[in-house]
């Protein structure tokens, strides 16, 4: 695995020939996945959760008597407690206050771009952020052939019913009752519960609301589909991999990176890259990387698009000479021919 690092790039010959070849693998791949963390939204105003002002500590504030770690708020087992079942809705509610702001980032529309040209075979993301939608990439995972990308943790533009699965739009309402700590009944188990009690039945359990995200120490209802997604995708046998705005430090992720590089190596030019602003562990991912780049995503996405641009300058003045000499050589025959019938055409003395 070649490391690099974003800052010695214009001062350090190896490390800006190696990025100049990390151009060159995006510029020629026709089969590209990507693979995305939080770390490609931070720039979009999604802001680091364990910061001082985060939403961690806004919540804790709230709720000063629970104890609650940060990863905790991802966890299912917060709903075996009522106080902590109120850390998670108050956190869920002002989370996604957050993420209608977010604004798309350079990181999402490189991802576009490469779909826009082709390249793009899929994008498997972690984010619940559901950014790369505003772009009008398609998120339906019943569609292997047209769906661009794969939400790994489910997304936060739905609220999905507990017990039914039923799922509704995230509403301006949905987030004020989430903000206060509370949790909201499925309408749909309330409709079928209420005909049942009118006709004389027993009434059923109503689910209640929250976000259409995977927690840790859940099922994921969706497991089988993405499964299917990748297996599906290495089939294709992708020539580029590209990881980025994430640490790698899930299980299920680091299982699909190393399954899709695999595939990518398998390819004879295939190429395997790395984007975060920290290291890997060398020992665990030096066979599967061929590049490390230690940079903001969107700053190195920023560079490599400056670097296939001047490349696709070059091929062009190339072609443009190559063009000319062409016509060159015509007009000289030509030229060569007209001289040659002239003097035969000439009157001796």
């Amino acid at each position: 695995m070649i490391s690099i690092d974003i800052n010695h790039i214009k001062t350090e010959y190896e490390d800006k020939k190696e990025f100049q070849n990390i151009a060159k693998a995006i510029r020629k791949s026709r089969k590209c996945i990507v693979v995305t963390g939080a770390g490609i939204s931070v720039s979009g105003g999604i802001p680091d959760f364990r910061s001082s002002d985060g939403l961690y500590n806004l919540v804790k504030n709230k709720f000063p008597q629970a104890v609650v770690k940060g990863k905790d708020l991802f966890d299912a087992t917060l709903f075996r407690d009522p106080v902590t079942t109120k850390v998670f809705y108050t956190f869920m509610g002002e989370l996604k206050e957050v993420l209608n702001k977010a604004k798309i980032t350079p990181t999402h529309r490189f991802v576009k771009d490469l779909d826009n040209q082709g390249k793009l075979l899929r994008c498997y993301t972690q984010n619940i952020d559901s950014l790369e939608r505003r772009l009008e990439l398609s998120t339906d995972i019943t569609d292997k052939k047209n769906a661009k990308i794969v939400q790994l943790h489910g997304d936060m533009d739905r609220v999905v019913c507990t017990l039914c699965q039923k799922t509704f739009e995230f509403t301006n309402d949905h987030i004020n009752i989430f903000k206060e700590g509370n949790s909201i009944p499925c309408p749909s188990c309330q409709s079928k519960s209420t005909i049942r009690e009118m006709t004389g039945k027993r009434a059923i359990a109503v689910g209640s609301l929250r976000p259409n995200i995977v927690l840790y120490n859940e099922h994921h209802i969706n497991g089988d589909l993405i499964n299917d997604f990748a297996s599906y995708d290495i089939s294709k046998k992708p020539d580029l991999l590209i990881v980025m705005g994430t640490s790698l430090k899930v299980y299920g992720i680091k299982n699909l990176v190393k399954r899709l590089a695999s595939v990518v190596h398998s390819r004879k030019t295939g190429k395997v890259i790395f984007i975060n602003k920290t290291e890997l562990c060398t020992k665990t991912w030096e066979d599967i990387f061929d590049y490390e780049v230690i940079s903001t995503s969107d700053e190195a996405i920023t560079l490599l698009k400056k670097e296939i641009n001047y490349l696709e300058a070059q091929d062009m003045i190339k072609k443009e000479m190559a063009i000319r000499k062409e016509e060159l050589k015509e007009e000289l025959k030509a030229k060569g021919n007209y001289l040659k019938k002239k003097k035969g055409k000439e009157k001796p003395f």
